[in-house]
């Protein structure tokens, strides 16, 4: 049996989670990472997918190739490879269009792969009255159906809040994965070893930094919180973060410590934890990876713009939501000194692991394999 992996973008933690995925799909057979020309050369490809048991093909000249060329690719390799499982790691925008163009690119395949798509960005909890995420979720759902009505779509995931143990009709809920190999008990040592300030509250934005991240509306909310407090960027900032960096006035940005960069896990994982609180502000309305991180490494967490965030923050005690103002986090920040880790329970919810969120998402069977229709 043989799963194509499909990810052309290897920006962030993206090929992490591929790897995990390819781990899993390895137990029933041969795994492909269909992928952008240039990705194995990348630091997050050397971090994560070097020894993962995958054969890499790149073919897309753009980390978003148009629906209509990634439903070709994929059906040439069927035709190759005789694939058997299709697997799109960050489908939203593919699924747009995805039942119309692959219908046609599928014509004349001696046998139509199972296909499954992962949607980075459905949210699973919308408060009453927010139009624009309602419909985003009501017309996900509906291009869903319409996927599966053409046989083009077989499955569809996407990521929950770790405390989200209901199952998704149309969309399986998937428990982001809470994993963290640093804790904050070592946080003197590890921020020795990460040349940070010892005597100082510390807040992160730890990851991949975008403008979603707020990161202005952070670093004003930090300056407010405390007269000693200094904000962390870690990661590869993006050219509308580093342009209002370098457009501050000067002295302006004397609490800031920028480390732009790509991170391998280890020391992403060893930021995560030297941080007093970790930042997750951002009008993105799903789960947080980082924010998994946190709570394993009982780093409190200041969350705001997300009602899936929010509840977890609440379920686990792992921090406090704000509204999404510089006033309410700075006012959120002096609670979280005060308060450190006491009162965090990563033990309150069952254990979200990779492993799990890749089982899931395949719907790998009892024996853990895939499903014996995929064979």
């Amino acid at each position: 049996m043989t799963t194509l992996l499909v990810e052309p973008d290897p920006g962030g933690h993206r090929f992490q989670l591929a790897a995990e995925v390819a781990r899993v799909a390895h137990r029933s057979g041969d795994v492909i990472l269909l992928t952008s020309i240039g990705a194995q050369a990348t630091e997050a490809f050397r971090s994560h997918l070097q020894d993962a048991p995958v054969k890499v093909i790149e073919r897309f000249d753009a980390i978003y190739p148009p629906t209509a060329e990634m439903a070709r690719e994929v059906a040439q390799l069927c035709r190759e490879s005789g694939v058997d499982t299709v697997v799109v790691m960050d489908a939203d925008k593919t699924l747009k269009r995805w039942w119309y163009v692959a219908a046609k690119a599928f014509r004349g395949l001696p046998r139509r792969p199972r296909v499954v798509f992962m949607l980075t960005r459905y949210p699973t909890r919308v408060e009453l009255f927010d139009r624009r995420f309602w419909f985003m979720r009501l017309s996900k759902g509906l291009l869903a159906l319409l996927a599966y009505a053409t046989r083009t779509l077989s499955r569809a995931g996407c990521f929950a809040g770790r405390d989200d143990m209901s199952d998704g009709l149309v969309v399986k809920r998937l428990r982001d994965a809470a994993v963290c190999s640093a804790h904050s008990r070592d946080r003197a040592a590890l921020r020795t070893a990460l040349d940070l300030p010892l005597d100082r509250p510390i807040v992160g934005i730890v990851g991949l930094i975008d403008a979603r991240k707020a990161v202005p509306l952070v670093y004003e909310a930090t300056l407010a919180s405390a007269d000693n407090a200094e904000l962390l960027i870690a990661g590869v900032v993006d050219a509308e973060v580093r342009q209002w960096i370098e457009s501050a006035a000067p002295g302006y940005l004397d609490r800031l410590i920028v480390r732009d960069k790509h991170l391998a896990n280890d020391e992403l994982d060893q930021l995560v934890a030297a941080c007093d609180v970790i930042s997750v502000v951002q009008p993105y309305k799903g789960p947080s990876g980082i924010m998994g991180k946190a709570l394993v490494a009982e780093v409190p967490v200041v969350t705001a713009g997300s009602a899936v965030r929010a509840r977890e923050v609440k379920v686990t005690g792992g921090g406090l939501a704000a509204d999404l103002n510089a006033e309410s986090v700075a006012a959120v920040l002096r609670w979280l000194y005060q308060q450190g880790n006491a009162g965090i329970r990563a033990d309150r919810l069952p254990p979200a692991t990779f492993e799990a969120f890749a089982e899931r998402l395949l719907g790998v069977g009892p024996d853990g394999l895939l499903p014996a229709r995929a064979r």
